[in-house]
């Protein structure tokens, strides 16, 4: 007497692999679907970082335009050349690697209201990550351009005899304040050379603009 086979069969087979490719394909498409997510977040992550540089950028460039019209020190008032030269350097070449990369460089004007620039491109689920990131950035950046034209005006309103050292004062602690951004950028974008390349020449020019300014602040009465 024959045996009797135990078994799916091969309808039972076909459906078992079928069920199995499913699940297989859905968890690669929610794997995919996180990648592009991370992927969007850290594209906003990076144009927040970029628009806090251009917005430090731009309030030692208007620190400097302020002390050269303010100043009558020549060791001030060279600090000052020297600071606007330093920093608008540095922003037109972070536009450029922007551009390079197709980053959308915040437009900052401290004498007039701010335009934020946002960009975003790519896969559904880059967007959506990139869209859910920025929620807040904007803000955060408008408050740091508020902060920025508060300090100014601070500033613009010192006597004569009084806006050197405080002058000096601001511009030591921005720059202070701006070696910990740059050494922030400096640990997160390393696997990115050019704007590591970028980020290290601005974080030693700050290290020089700092130390010159201590030493300016030390001499000036």
């Amino acid at each position: 007497m024959a045996g009797v086979r135990s078994g799916v069969g091969a309808a039972g087979l076909t459906a078992a692999l079928v069920v199995g490719l499913l699940v297989g394909c859905s968890a690669h498409a929610e794997d995919s679907e996180k990648h592009e997510r991370r992927i969007g977040e850290a594209a906003a992550d990076r144009e927040e970082y970029v628009g806090e540089l251009v917005v430090f950028d731009a309030k030692q460039i208007a620190l400097g335009e302020l002390a050269l019209e303010q100043s009558k020190d020549p060791q001030v008032r060279e600090f000052a050349k020297k600071l606007v030269a330093d920093h608008r350097k540095h922003l037109k070449d972070l536009e450029a690697w922007a551009e390079q990369k197709r980053i959308e460089v915040a437009a900052v004007d401290l004498s007039t209201q701010s335009e934020q620039g946002t960009g975003g491109s790519g896969s559904a689920g880059v967007q959506e990550g990139y869209e859910e990131r920025m929620v807040g950035v904007d803000k955060r950046l408008d408050e740091a351009i508020v902060d920025a034209k508060e300090d100014l005006k601070e500033l613009r309103e010192k006597e004569s005899g009084d806006f050197d050292k405080a002058f000096l004062s601001r511009v030591v602690d921005d720059q202070k304040d701006g070696k910990d951004l740059v050494g922030d950028g400096l640990d997160t974008y390393r696997a990115d050379a050019s704007f590591g390349l970028l980020l290290n020449h601005t974080y030693n020019q700050i290290d020089q603009t700092l130390e010159r300014g201590k030493q300016v602040e030390k001499v000036v009465d």
